[in-house]
């Protein structure tokens, strides 16, 4: 890929499928942040914004667009929550905050190309900026499985063989970007998930620099 998009110093993504403990690893990471009083702001995609709920209840199968719309309406939800001017990811960095965020575009190459062409979904997200790092939990489709089973809410894109092509979708997402300046690492998400947040930990925790 040409051109590569512009690299946000100290922010800091976490990536994986459905059930791999994304979420689990941000509460983990915030805990040490403030534990070493370290300014940072946490956030997620979708975001806590208008365009972000409307996008959840989509995902819950309470409300039904076409793929393409829900492919438009995540990249607006992003470019609104990088750039809002009171609350977004940039102005959070500009304050010298850390920013931990659970999903980013990987996610939406990863899962909204299981619908819509990968290229088009990309055309929507190539001129978004990359985080300094990105963390991909590794954990099988059926690794996954066997963990959102419990679920009391189920999602769109639970399905085990979705999953396997959100799964390639992934991979085909990180070779896109293995030129950029991304330092990217791949975690075992099976390993027990103190363990995993340590190995994050380890790699980030000299930041903010």
């Amino acid at each position: 890929m040409k051109n590569q998009p512009e690299i946000l110093k100290n922010f800091i993504v976490l990536e994986g499928l459905d059930g791999s403990g994304t979420t689990t690893q941000l509460m983990l990471l915030e805990k040490m942040h403030i534990e070493n009083k370290i300014k940072h702001w946490c956030t997620f995609e979708p975001s806590d914004s208008t365009i972000g709920k409307h996008i959840r209840d989509i995902l819950r199968g309470r409300k039904e667009v076409e793929p393409v719309t829900l492919a438009l309406l995540f990249a607006a939800d992003r470019n609104e929550h990088l750039f809002n001017k009171k609350n977004g990811i940039i102005s959070h960095l500009s304050r010298g905050e850390m920013v931990l965020c659970d999903r980013y575009l990987f996610s939406s190459l990863a899962y909204q190309s299981v619908e819509c062409e990968f290229d088009y979904v990309l055309s929507l997200n190539k001129n978004f900026p990359l985080p300094e790092f990105l963390f991909f939990l590794d954990v099988s489709p059926e690794g996954c499985k066997k963990r959102i089973s419990a679920r009391a809410e189920k999602d769109i894109f639970d399905d085990p063989k979705i999953q396997e092509k959100i799964y390639e979708g992934y991979e085909r997402s990180f070779l896109v970007y293995k030129d950029s300046d991304m330092k990217f690492y791949r975690i075992d998400g099976t390993l027990d998930f103190q363990e995993i947040s340590r190995k994050i930990w380890s790699i980030i925790h000299p930041l903010p620099i």
